[in-house]
């Protein structure tokens, strides 16, 4: 059994070999993760996140910086550094029959698309198709990390929905452990909005109308599953312009109908106002609020940011849930009133209020028929 000793200094691994220009060649999107990921803020152009970034490999932030984890052995079993994995401990994680289980060799790893969360993705290639390869970062994961990730892997692989990143396989390689996906070319969302012009009309509902089949199909499961962590950087885009549901890493199933949940998660800026309060209890609705943020972000196509974007956490929780402040619509007056209402609906304070997924996806195919 192993349990996790705390080393007395900073080494932020992730940053070990970055620097200005490296961090540069980084997408936007994986920039606020890395800032989130330390508690950085995340308001700002590219060049002030690099600063911070850097700021924070230097140890010049003015909190002490959070001490480094390893893995030790006690009760006789050896000991992982980090680096290097008890591949035992891993085959018990993977030894369900209903995984496919890749070997590495048959993987063609290609260039990286991004950072976040306990792993790095790649476009890569097996048996001849085109796939995504988020290979696990080893140094410095954590317990908890584990969990993460063999949640989003028992979530995953029983989903089948063309919304739905399609689950491939695992690859346990000492040296590479990696979840295996569909690639979807165009990246995530948040980026993708960034890099192409404003599309048409027709294609912004397009790509809410596949975001709300993804969502209703999670929320009619037998037992339901809530994503709870639904922000446009975990929404891909395909080839072929459709947009799937990715990262399921914090999504639970809901086993009773009648049933909320009671654990904290998330992005707070797309986060539901019922999650902030030291015994959160919330439903599906959580998701529908994440989508309303999700719906504004695309019919603005990023001009006016992401969400709260200059709020700090503190301003961010009493705009949000106090004052009942939302994301401004008065530059989206060409839009149909209907849809703007919709979406008001959706980020409605009480959930009760919010309209379910399946009436959502009723109100988007008028505009696609």
């Amino acid at each position: 059994m192993a349990r996790f000793e705390t080393l007395d200094h900073h080494t932020d691994e992730v940053l070990e070999k970055e620097n200005w220009y490296t961090l540069n060649n980084m997408i936007f999107a994986d920039l606020i993760a890395l800032c989130q990921e330390r508690g950085l803020a995340t308001e700002g152009e590219k060049a002030e996140l690099i600063k911070r970034l850097l700021d924070w490999k230097q140890n010049t932030r003015p909190v002490p910086a959070p001490s480094t984890p390893r893995l030790i052995s006690i009760e006789g079993t050896s000991c992982t550094q980090p680096g290097k994995l008890n591949t035992a401990l891993w085959s018990t994680f993977f030894s369900s029959g209903d995984l496919q289980v890749i070997d590495y060799d048959k993987l063609e790893v290609g260039k990286k698309l991004g950072s976040g969360g306990f792993k790095d993705c790649y476009a890569g290639n097996y048996e001849g198709d085109p796939v995504a390869i988020g290979e696990l970062r080893i140094v410095n994961f954590t317990e908890s990390d584990f969990q993460e990730m063999k949640h989003e892997i028992d979530v995953l692989k029983q989903l089948r929905h063309e919304n739905i990143i399609e689950f491939i396989g695992v690859c346990t390689n000492a040296k590479h452990l990696c979840i295996v996906t569909e690639l979807c070319d165009n990246g995530d969302l948040f980026d993708y909005m960034r890099k192409v012009p404003r599309p048409t009309f027709s294609q912004q509902i397009m790509y809410m109308h596949d975001i709300a089949l993804g969502v209703a199909y999670l929320h009619n499961r037998r037992p339901s599953i809530i994503h709870r962590d639904l922000k446009s950087m975990n929404i891909l885009i395909s080839s072929n312009l459709r947009a799937k549901i990715n990262d399921f890493g914090l999504a639970r199933i809901r086993t009773k109908a009648c049933a909320s949940m009671h654990t904290q998660c998330g992005t707070p800026n797309w986060q539901a106002p019922e999650f902030w309060q030291s015994d959160p209890r919330y439903t599906e609705k959580v998701d529908i609020y994440a989508c309303g943020l999700i719906f504004w972000e695309i019919l603005t196509w990023s001009e006016q940011g992401y969400p709260y974007q200059n709020y700090s956490e503190h301003q961010l929780y009493e705009a949000v849930k106090d004052r009942g402040i939302r994301p401004p619509i008065e530059k989206l007056k060409t839009y149909p009133q209907s849809l703007i209402n919709l979406m008001q609906d959706m980020w409605q304070k009480e959930s009760k209020k919010r309209p379910s997924m399946g009436t959502v996806v009723e109100k988007l195919v008028q505009y696609l028929s």
